[in-house]
């Protein structure tokens, strides 16, 4: 089990579970109230809650509710399953394109994100809280919580992420062969965020991808898929990052060499754009799409070419 700091947001949750448990207990005749006044205090102070928003995600009862489960997993388990429109079909591909034009008006395209639809689904023993749990804990691992450069927890961050978290889960329902545990919520994030690439809402789908990045960081889809976001809003350098990560998991994706070509080509950086598209296509040798957009970037080196020759001509002092 990873090592967790008292100032961590994970730590202050779980302290937090179980002051909100003392409060929800009759102490029994002969305990010390004072004593347990002092223990709840001192644990306030140890983990510093009163220096953070009290919103730090934790359901109310929610300690009780993890212990019930354990002892009684068949009381507790809660069934989900993909909406109607994802089970009726078995692949669903988001359609979106990044242009850049040369001269010529030629255009290159960006690739569609990675978008497959898996289900049913069924909650994985124990009860949602102990997922939720998860979640944020994964999500704090990543500081997604920490916005300021302080590093001080932001409120807001928790209210969405717990927004968001309910958000996948409703949307798995009620199915029975598949659990709902955290990879298979990771990809239900990462359907998400197709969908808000779908619609153009590209912040919106770089923080879905990010949550299904922070429940499985060994994934190659989900760096690449918001590497492609990146590039919508102009974070080439984010885009770039991200591919070298999707590569250095899978050397063998294509297409996040496609799309570190792409990021390179937005910056004006055609020779590093050419090497990228170039080994993609020597892994998908038929793709069109990669063939033109090597062929767009040749010819814009043969123009940078150019123009350095007619400056060397004009200008030779200035070379």
């Amino acid at each position: 089990m990873a090592e967790l700091r008292s100032d961590s947001a994970i730590s202050r949750r779980v302290v937090r579970a179980f002051l909100d448990f003392l409060k929800s207990v009759q102490p029994a005749p002969g305990v010390d109230l004072e004593g347990l006044d002092v223990a709840r205090e001192c644990l306030e102070e140890c983990f510093k809650l009163n220096s953070f928003s009290s919103d730090d995600g934790v359901p109310p009862g929610m300690l009780i509710k993890l212990f019930s489960s354990l002892e009684n997993g068949a009381q507790c388990k809660e069934k989900s399953t993909v909406s109607p429109l994802m089970r009726e079909s078995t692949s669903c591909t988001t359609s979106y394109s990044h242009q850049v034009k040369d001269s010529t008006d030629t255009e290159v395209k960006a690739s569609n994100v990675e978008d497959q639809a898996r289900g049913p689904y069924v909650l994985e023993g124990g009860c949602r809280d102990e997922l939720f749990s998860k979640f944020f804990a994964a999500l704090d691992k990543i500081n997604f919580f920490k916005t300021s450069p302080n590093g001080v927890e932001d409120s807001a961050q928790v209210a969405k992420a717990t927004e968001l978290f309910n958000d996948v889960l409703m949307e798995m329902e009620n199915c029975e062969a598949q659990t709902i545990n955290l990879n298979n919520l990771a990809e239900m994030f990462k359907l998400k965020g197709n969908r808000s690439m779908q619609s153009k809402s590209y912040l919106e789908a770089i923080e879905l991808y990010t949550c299904a990045i922070a429940l499985d960081e060994r994934n190659a889809v989900y760096y690449c898929n918001r590497a492609a976001a990146f590039t919508q809003i102009n974070g080439y350098a984010e885009a770039i990052q991200d591919c070298v990560k999707s590569i250095e998991i899978n050397p063998s994706y294509s297409k996040a060499y496609s799309r570190l070509g792409l990021a390179y080509y937005a910056q004006g950086n055609y020779s590093d754009a050419l090497k990228g598209f170039l080994k993609a296509l020597q892994l998908d040798p038929n793709n069109d799409s990669v063939i033109e957009n090597i062929r767009v970037t040749q010819q814009k080196l043969r123009e940078q070419h150019q123009q350095a020759e007619a400056a060397q001509v004009f200008f030779p002092s200035l070379l």
